[in-house]
């Protein structure tokens, strides 16, 4: 059954309310400059390495904000799916390998135009599309639709998922090159972080600071089912198989196992 609201979804709540108060904050106390990325002057001549670590807490101007927060509350069903636990690792995670990948892109750009490209807006784009690539592969479509091309040219068909795809483009396209960039970086990252390309995707944050967050360690979408599997596992014991269910490894597989 579909839920509403932030049901089940803590640490969604928790980053969607912290971006819209560090955002809002910036902007009252004049602090906005201190959080986009350049490689000349504030990592070269500065040395502002903080920035690497802080370029992602914020969004600069109302519109991203605006977009950005309706993106990832659209993507709350992640954490719905996958438990807190793996989730919020998800979150530590690509927010610490894009806050590198990101900054490195950018020192190659500005080298190659010659320092022309040397700007990198502020926000968290690039966690929010490595949520987005996490939607993309494992949350299907409630409903399918198509719309038919003028002159017969056929017909275009989409589902319910194109209105979450609008405002990530939206969002990616809101500070070109630098806004697209990030939404690369984030979406294949994400991706990589999926099909375990990346060292360690396995790591997982301890449970104790889940539960002090209000989350849960694994995802409610799967309690009926485990429940079932723990019903039969018995039958399976007494068939003497040896070899574990294909369930069971594919829910192992959320459960980060």
């Amino acid at each position: 059954m579909q839920q509403s609201g932030f049901s089940s979804t803590p640490i969604t709540r928790t980053l969607l309310y912290t971006l819209l108060a560090t955002s809002l904050l910036s902007s009252l106390t004049s602090t906005k400059p201190y959080f986009h990325l350049q490689i000349h002057p504030h990592l070269i001549l500065q040395h502002q390495f903080s920035r690497l670590a802080t370029f992602q807490s914020i969004y600069a101007n109302s519109g991203e904000l605006l977009f950005g927060l309706l993106l990832l509350y659209n993507l709350r069903q992640i954490e719905r799916l996958f438990g807190s636990r793996k989730f919020l690792s998800l979150l530590l995670y690509t927010y610490a390998v894009t806050s590198v990948v990101t900054p490195v892109l950018l020192f190659v750009g500005w080298t190659v135009t010659g320092g022309r490209w040397n700007y990198l807006p502020p926000g968290p784009t690039p966690l929010l599309f490595a949520l987005l690539a996490q939607y993309h592969a494992a949350v299907p479509g409630t409903y399918k639709f198509s719309i038919l091309l003028p002159g017969g040219a056929g017909e275009l068909g989409g589902s319910d998922k194109v209105y979450t795809y609008l405002l990530a483009t939206q969002l990616a396209a809101c500070q070109l090159p630098g806004s697209l960039v990030a939404a690369a970086v984030g979406w294949v990252v994400g991706y990589a972080w999926r099909l375990d390309l990346l060292p360690r995707t396995r790591w997982r944050v301890a449970g104790s600071v889940v539960s002090m967050l209000g989350g849960e360690v694994e995802g409610r979408e799967f309690e009926g089912l485990r429940r079932r599997l723990r019903e039969g596992e018995g039958g399976d014991e007494q068939n003497g198989s040896g070899e574990r269910p294909i369930v069971w490894r594919v829910l192992d597989q959320f459960r980060g196992r």
